[in-house]
């Protein structure tokens, strides 16, 4: 049994937030191995030319299938990541007219309910289950660690995050992969920066507190 399981929109979603995992529980050793990509699923075939298709329809249909509640049985937590930015797509529908918590808390209501639709598996499982919904997008939560400019920014920010990252690295690279977003976000894997960082961004300090403080 894993102590966490990711089911996110797609891989590089995942490994940021095997990043934060490790840097937030700084004194739990090997905390790497004790992860496991459950949607996109990964494993040693997986190319990176070719990496698992991602998407929130992709992950809808996860949270609903019997593989979801396997899954579930099998981690200790299950972290369930969603950018906002699609929120109002056909068939998410949720509006982002209205602040970052009532957003948050909206997508949060439509994920269970994509998850209930296999035996109420949320309603049997909710001890278990961790929502990291960004604001609008993943991208917001690692660019503070590249933008020194004070105050929280949700828009744009995979653009901003290729504008900003060769101020600070040449060497960094801001492509959707999952090797550019390891090293994108290794700062994460130090606890202290970590924590700053997630005082810029209040989504990623909404997702740091439903954290459990032992595991």
């Amino acid at each position: 049994m894993a102590k966490f399981g990711i089911a996110g929109e797609g891989i590089t979603d995942q490994i940021v937030i095997e990043n934060i995992l490790c840097g937030f529980y700084k004194d739990y050793d090997d905390l790497d191995n004790e992860v496991r990509y459950t949607q996109p699923p990964t494993d040693e075939t997986d190319s990176k030319k070719q990496p698992p298709k991602g998407g929130w329809t992709r992950l809808f249909n996860y949270l609903g299938s019997e593989l979801f509640l396997d899954d579930i049985l099998n981690d200790e937590y299950m972290i369930i990541q969603v950018d906002t930015d699609v929120s109002e797509e056909i068939g998410f529908e949720v509006s982002r007219n209205c602040s970052t918590i009532e957003l948050i808390e909206k997508v949060r209501e439509r994920l269970i309910l994509e998850i209930n639709k296999n035996n109420n598996a949320y309603n049997q499982h909710e001890d278990k289950i961790i929502f990291a919904i960004s604001v609008h997008s993943l991208e917001c939560w690692i660019l503070p660690l590249y933008l020194t400019k004070k105050g929280e920014v949700i828009h744009k920010c995979f653009e901003k995050l290729i504008k900003e990252v060769p101020k600070v690295s040449k060497k960094l690279k801001v492509n959707k992969n999952s090797n550019d977003y390891d090293k994108l976000s290794r700062d994460f894997l130090k606890h202290k920066k970590l924590m700053k960082t997630v005082s810029k961004n209040s989504s990623f300090q909404i997702f740091i507190n439903s954290l459990p403080k032992k595991i």
